[in-house]
């Protein structure tokens, strides 16, 4: 038998209740017997154990006594077998039992003064999450269309928080967001699930758990908003408006959420953390509006940059707390390609046509040999050997059909240097000629809606902050985009 890839694929976590179920065995293990259930129940032996036991060390798991039950008639629990079993009908008595037998043993010990007929039990629906002598049954509430576990747990691998419907979260909205939100989860969200990075992040957008975290729900109907902004060009300021609306609710609550990481937020905070990046690209597409701070022009040295990619370079510092549980998320396959391509040298795979830019930044050769430390470390020359490096992985995961904008946004802007981003804030030279460069990486992006013109707007805002004195050095970015 194969052992699973992912701890999520055989475990699935449920955060209300502390406790962790065995996909495979239809019950919850005791955190002390979780190393021996994967060895002698699924023959998962100490090489491959570690990544289950990193996993398990993350969550908050109750002993059996202590964990507290579903309330009486809740859905049912994915993944556990539900039993057709019998109710105490004593008053006061909730005595819960598989078999008539074992109801007739109850009673004769707890109630024999009491006639047969008075203590008929009940029909019910129960489960348990253990067995053996911590079985403990809950009654639950079987909707009266079939419902499998697995229809329960379309988000398992993505979000450790039990599903429910989204028409819960529709009865709360306003006429308006409701068919913000039935855009997004008809048409918008299958657009981003495109990307096999990102799909999830929309799964678990889409499985109710907006509810339970305000930010994810308002960022989506900030982006649906912006998309259908794009739509109806008729109804673009009003569209537009409804998504600057819901985008300054959801900033103040994701900044709040951001600082305290847990398991049970941790992937609604990095889906937001992709709306995020949505919003900045969709809205940069207003061409009579100021979005330079979106464009990463901020205007002035103390500004900020924008809260997507002030996440995204400080997400190892946000999550340090969870990173074992992290490092079993999809989306931790680009945090370790990102360490793994750092320690490659970028120099030997730079485009020739960058070439004459070592040029620009280093121009001094003498310089480099006698100072090398200081030179090595600029921040200019850093970013620019961090754009070579960009192009090569970027080529790379064009040829593997694997490139899109997650990808080009943490090949290059999520690691170079703090000291350049301060050079961009000053509108340094320099520093706008790599950012040109960097915005032809960005062009094959562009057939998505968000990510329409942008690399054209951003080229020309740069090369008019610049003047014509510049503009040779801007003639392989100006030349992609048609200028």
């Amino acid at each position: 038998m194969a052992v699973p890839t992912e701890p999520t694929e055989l475990l699935h976590y449920i955060p209300q209740h502390r406790v962790l179920i065995c996909k495979k065995c239809k019950y919850a293990i005791q955190p002390s017997a979780i190393p021996r259930h994967l060895k002698e129940m699924h023959k998962i032996y100490r090489s491959h154990r570690q990544r289950y036991i990193d996993y398990t060390d993350q969550l908050d798991l109750a002993k059996p006594d202590h964990v507290v039950l579903p309330e009486a008639n809740e859905g049912p629990i994915p993944f556990l077998p539900i039993i057709d079993g019998l109710a105490c009908g004593a008053s006061g008595c909730h005595h819960l039992c598989a078999t008539g037998k074992r109801m007739k043993m109850h009673c004769n010990a707890e109630h024999p003064g009491v006639p047969v007929v008075d203590l008929k039990g009940n029909p019910v629906r129960m489960q348990t999450f253990f067995r053996g002598n911590q079985l403990r049954y809950f009654v639950v509430h079987q909707p009266q269309t079939n419902s499998h576990p697995e229809q329960h747990a379309a988000v398992e691998n993505k979000e450790p928080t039990p599903v429910t419907s989204p028409t819960c979260d529709l009865q709360e909205l306003a006429a308006e967001d409701v068919r913000l939100l039935e855009h997004f989860q008809t048409s918008l969200s299958r657009e981003l699930a495109f990307d096999a990075i990102m799909t999830p992040c929309w799964d678990t957008a889409e499985s109710g758990v907006l509810a339970r975290y305000s930010f994810l729900k308002h960022g989506i109907l900030s982006c649906s908003a912006l998309h259908l902004a794009f739509l109806n060009p008729s109804k673009r300021q009003r569209y537009r408006l409804m998504a600057a609306h819901h985008q300054n609710i959801a900033l103040p609550d994701f900044r709040s959420a951001v600082k305290q990481p847990t398991v049970d937020n941790c992937v609604s905070l990095l889906a937001f953390t992709q709306l995020l990046i949505v919003h900045c690209f969709g809205a940069s597409q207003d061409e009579d509006g100021d979005d330079d701070d979106d464009l990463l022009l901020a205007h002035g040295h103390n500004d900020p940059f924008p809260d997507w990619l002030q996440v995204l370079r400080s997400t190892c510092h946000i999550f340090k707390p969870i990173e074992g549980y992290i490092r079993t998320l999809p989306i931790a396959m680009i945090m370790a390609e990102d360490d793994h391509q750092s320690k490659i040298s970028a120099k030997s795979y730079c485009d020739p046509r960058l070439d004459k830019l070592f040029n620009l930044v280093n121009p001094d050769a003498s310089k480099q040999a006698s100072e090398p430390f200081e030179v090595h470390h600029s921040p200019l020359l850093s970013a620019l050997t961090l754009l070579s490096s960009a192009f090569s992985r970027a080529h790379e995961a064009q040829a593997r059909n694997n490139y899109s904008l997650c990808v080009a946004l943490h090949v290059w802007p999520v690691r170079v240097p703090d000291a350049y981003l301060g050079l961009v804030k000053q509108r340094h030279p320099v520093a706008l000629v790599l950012l040109a460069h960097y915005c032809i990486l960005l062009l094959p992006l562009e057939g998505s809606w968000y990510m329409n013109g942008y690399s054209k707007r951003l080229i020309t805002r740069i090369s008019e902050q610049l003047g014509k004195q510049w503009r040779p050095w801007l003639q392989w970015p100006l030349e992609e985009v048609g200028l």
